[in-house]
């Protein structure tokens, strides 16, 4: 916890932003545990870190779980266009 960092005002938590460049994945974590914390200059509120509402779940992809679901129905190694037509890329 970052106590000795923050000053409390009530419910909000504040910070200036000296510390809070100081000390950023102290208020990252807190922001993970679900509380929020108010960025002061000068003792003035200029922006909030809070909590993500949902964060992305992870990849659950397995491979080899669609195998055979995709058919294949031209030559994957030929080139994409005929070789009289290359000359025009030159």
């Amino acid at each position: 916890m970052v106590q000795y960092v923050t000053m409390n005002k009530g419910d909000a938590e504040q910070a200036n932003v000296a510390m809070v460049k100081e000390h950023l994945s102290a208020y990252l974590t807190k922001a993970e545990r679900g509380e929020s914390t108010t960025v002061c200059r000068r003792n003035r509120p200029v922006a909030r870190i809070v909590p993500v509402k949902s964060l992305p779940s992870s990849n659950h992809t397995r491979l080899g779980s669609a195998q055979g679901s995709v058919i294949v129905k031209c030559d994957l190694t030929a080139p994409a266009m005929d070789a009289s037509d290359w000359s025009m890329l030159g």
